[in-house]
């Protein structure tokens, strides 16, 4: 019975510019919470430019609708949050297209994890995907997150690779 007024009183809506500051907050918690798993620290400084850069990537792509986030609430309380970003890609014989969807930023507050509320995010993000003609969504997975988006459907890139400039 609880369970069931708690799902009645989750709502998912798109994000504005006013709900910046908790996607901010949301997107550093992600990676506090991910480099506590892997038993690594950042410092503060860093923290502190991971903030701001968030902050002026979402003030530029939430107003130019290159990045489109969602929000659950519960109780006008923001419980869970995700966003894509539409970037640009080479086209490949399966997706003409250029346009790909990258999926960051998923994050539910403790107390709400166990709800698939980022299932309901995904979801969303999947359908606003289609609507555009959008195929291809990519994500870097955290090793938690990992099970989750395989659930889903996603799978493991074999052939991507990455490499830092220094």
């Amino acid at each position: 019975m609880l369970e069931t007024k708690l799902n009645t009183q989750l709502h998912l809506r798109s994000a504005k510019s006013d709900d910046i500051p908790i996607l901010v907050r949301h997107h550093c918690l992600m990676f506090e919470e991910i480099l506590i798993l892997k038993g690594m620290d950042i410092d503060n400084a860093t923290f502190n430019k991971i903030e701001t850069s968030q902050n002026d990537k979402l003030e530029k792509q939430i107003s130019d609708g290159s990045c489109v986030a969602w929000l659950v609430e519960y109780n006008k309380e923001i419980v869970a949050s995700g966003a894509i970003s539409i970037i640009s890609m080479v086209p490949v014989p399966d997706d003409p297209s250029h346009e790909v969807a990258y999926l960051h930023s998923m994050y539910t507050e403790k107390n709400f994890r166990g709800k698939k509320l980022a299932h309901r995010i995904i979801d969303e993000a999947m359908h606003y995907c289609k609507s555009k003609g959008i195929k291809r969504m990519i994500l870097a997975a955290s090793d938690a997150g990992r099970p989750l988006y395989q659930q889903i459907g996603f799978q493991p890139a074999k052939n991507l690779m990455r490499f830092w400039i220094k």
